[in-house]
């Protein structure tokens, strides 16, 4: 429940609106305490957005388009190798030495060829007729996602968005999704030619928010990138470990979103 929510129940209600009920309502909204921070930098892939079931649709679309006499079996498998990317090629258009389109032709050679796939560079367009659309149609927004952002935005926190995908991609998803006039400020690859886990990228989103670093809290769902990088950036951050599979011996900040109020205010 809003606070502005909280609010009128309680005047309906006829209760006094004083100082004791203020802090009573900010408590039951999650907001009772000091502020936590100055910003969030909050990622955007698989933190808020559901990108991998997004890029497993897209990428089965894109095989059916380039590959049509594959089987079911066969296109799912390519998905699965082209999201989990095991030879690193999204690792070298993060760190600047592959541009996006680069990147992503790359892997689809490295997919099609691991898994015994003619592929040609001329079917280049085809793939990309089939998979971008089929990439947009299937955005969506984690249902904890919106209500951690709203409760930042009550705290009065400046939400940064950081990225390792495109600017193209991610004012798509962001504008598909109908929520791009909700983020004013978004870092990508794009915007200094680098990602994450550089800490360049993490002191861009501190600046653009007016914030220094050690009032800025990251959350996403990428240990290395999001946690370990944040941290040694100068940020204080929270993991999002949705499947509660741990990492490098340090228990889940956080399984949901729906939990980062909490999170923020044991940060103080």
């Amino acid at each position: 429940m809003e606070l502005t929510d909280l609010v009128g129940a309680a005047v309906r209600g006829g209760l006094s609106w004083g100082s004791d009920t203020l802090a009573r309502l900010r408590q039951r909204a999650g907001m009772d305490g000091p502020r936590p921070c100055d910003a969030l930098i909050l990622d955007v892939d698989d933190t808020l957005v559901d990108t991998s079931a997004a890029m497993r649709a897209a990428a089965r679309a894109a095989a059916l388009e380039v590959w049509p006499e594959s089987g079911a079996a066969a296109r799912e498998a390519f998905a699965e190798h082209f999201l989990s990317d095991p030879r690193g090629i999204f690792d070298r258009y993060t760190a600047g030495e592959l541009r996006f389109h680069e990147m992503r032709k790359a892997r689809i050679a490295a997919a099609a060829q691991d898994l015994g796939l003619l592929w040609e560079p001329r079917r280049y367009r085809r793939y990309c007729s089939g998979f971008d659309p089929a990439f947009a149609a299937a955005q969506r927004l984690f249902p904890d996602a919106m209500p951690a952002v709203q409760a930042a935005e009550r705290w009065g926190i400046t939400v940064v968005l950081l990225t390792n995908s495109s600017t193209a991609a991610t004012r798509m998803k962001l504008q598909v999704l109908g929520v791009s006039d909700r983020f004013p400020h978004v870092v990508t690859t794009d915007t200094l030619g680098i990602g994450k886990p550089d800490p360049a990228v993490f002191l861009h989103a501190c600046e653009l928010a007016g914030a220094a670093s050690e009032d800025c809290i990251a959350v996403g769902d990428s240990y290395a990138n999001d946690v370990a990088a944040a941290r040694d950036a100068g940020l204080r951050a929270l993991w999002l470990d949705r499947t509660g599979t741990g990492v490098g011996g340090e228990p889940p900040a956080i399984r949901s979103l729906a939990e980062l109020p909490a999170a923020l205010t044991r940060a103080v």
